[in-house]
């Protein structure tokens, strides 16, 4: 108590953080449960026991051998300690532009790059664990994933100082600039992978990853696994559906709300790729594509701030209000993740007519879209899944909470053309 956040970093990480834990995981039923399903899948590829696996410990495990028992220790996350272990003990300490390697985390586009490498996936560690969830693996019994980079921070504790809980009229970034980068810098990740599973398909070559397209990991579980009394009328007014049952299309948590809060040229070649993916989920996707959509990324950038700057909270809210389709229930929580940086930024600016109003409406959101745990024959179980998602509820939430977001005086409007 009384410290600073990072004065006792290793403390709150090592007694409160999961990601301590994370190989300790790898030793328990449900791990052992996918190992045993992926042997009974392919007898003729035996499975090492997972705490063991390359397929597993690459995210499970800084360390190996011994020391791997820590977990996900501090060097997967701010880099090799060595050049800078002591120094940033040091008083006057920055992080933030640091010449000695340690990966400025503050910064929300390194940060969710770099949470993403095992929370989407990456590239294998330097000796050679892969850091891919493949659609085998969640069939066999591994939780999909699915990152967003605020509410992955919310749910561990912080030992850190957090940047982001400021006014956005501070000289810091604050929560919506935190958002907006954080899905540039997931998205960037989601791209590297299919563009990684997508040349393996290509050349055939599984050192690396499943060499399968289409990799059903990057598209959206419930294209396919709808449920079959679903019907168009379920869907709210004024949304057009995105695409029939049955037909995937890259993951919508990574891809819904980019022309909400980035200038429309930047979209664009992010757009194209996507839509080119979704018409032709069957074929191999375009290096090319893939590699412009990249480049869109890092040229949106530069010039994120100075648009979002320029919208207003209730134009905003608003604009993801308007292009999302809560039938599909990872685009309403990408509304969510939006709604909510709103909310915060406002609030921290005391720029809310009616704070309490819109918590209120947050909250009943995310009710909304929480998994269940439900008593089934006599056993209590976590669906993986929105078993019950009533999205006409869920689209009536959004418009309410972005109704409350624009509720100001009309010359406190700055709106785009």
């Amino acid at each position: 108590d009384g410290h600073a956040p990072w004065q006792s970093a290793y403390t709150v990480w090592s007694t409160h953080d999961p990601h301590a834990r994370a190989h300790e995981a790898l030793r328990g039923p449900l791990a052992e449960q996918i190992v045993a399903a992926l042997v009974a899948r392919d007898p003729a590829h035996p499975q090492v026991p997972a705490h063991e696996n390359m397929a597993c410990v690459g995210c499970h495990a800084t360390a190996r051998g011994p020391m791997s028992g820590e977990g996900v220790s501090c060097e997967t996350c701010h880099g090799p300690a060595g050049p800078w272990l002591v120094a940033h003990t040091a008083k006057g300490w920055k992080t933030r532009g640091n010449e000695l390697g340690m990966i400025d985390l503050a910064d929300p586009f390194v940060c969710a790059t770099t949470c993403a490498n095992c929370h989407v996936g990456g590239p294998p560690t330097p000796d050679g664990a892969v850091r891919e969830v493949t659609h085998d693996l969640v069939a066999a019994g591994h939780p999909r994933l699915a990152f967003e980079l605020r509410s992955y921070k919310r749910a561990v504790p912080p030992h850190w100082h957090d940047r982001f809980e400021v006014p956005a009229a501070s000289d810091e970034l604050g929560p919506v600039d935190e958002w907006a980068q954080g899905r540039l810098g997931t998205l960037a990740n989601f791209l590297k992978q299919v563009e990684s599973q997508s040349q393996a398909a290509a050349t055939r070559d599984r050192g690396i990853t499943s060499g399968v397209w289409p990799e059903f990991t990057a598209f959206d579980c419930h294209g396919c696994h709808r449920p079959a009394g679903f019907v168009a009328s379920m869907r709210p007014p004024g949304i057009r559906p995105t695409a029939p049952p049955g037909s995937p299309r890259l993951e919508p948590m990574y891809w819904t709300h980019l022309d909400a809060f980035l200038p429309r040229e930047t979209t664009e070649p992010l757009l194209r790729a996507r839509l080119a993916v979704d018409r032709q989920w069957t074929v191999i996707p375009d290096a090319a594509a893939l590699s412009a959509a990249l480049r869109g990324i890092e040229q949106a950038r530069p010039r994120l701030r100075e648009h979002l700057t320029a919208l207003s909270a209730g134009s905003l809210a608003q604009r993801i209000a308007r292009s999302t389709d809560a039938a599909n229930w990872a685009e309403a929580v990408s509304a969510f993740g939006g709604l909510s940086a709103i909310v915060d930024r406002e609030a921290a600016s005391n720029r809310l007519l009616n704070e309490a109003e819109a918590r209120s409406r947050l909250a009943s959101l995310h009710r909304l879209l929480e998994f269940p745990i439900e008593s089934v024959a006599g056993n209590t179980e976590r669906f993986s899944s929105p078993r019950g998602y009533d999205a006409r509820a869920v689209a009536e939430q959004i418009r309410l909470l972005a109704a409350a977001l624009d509720a100001r005086p009309e010359q406190e409007i700055i709106r785009l053309p």
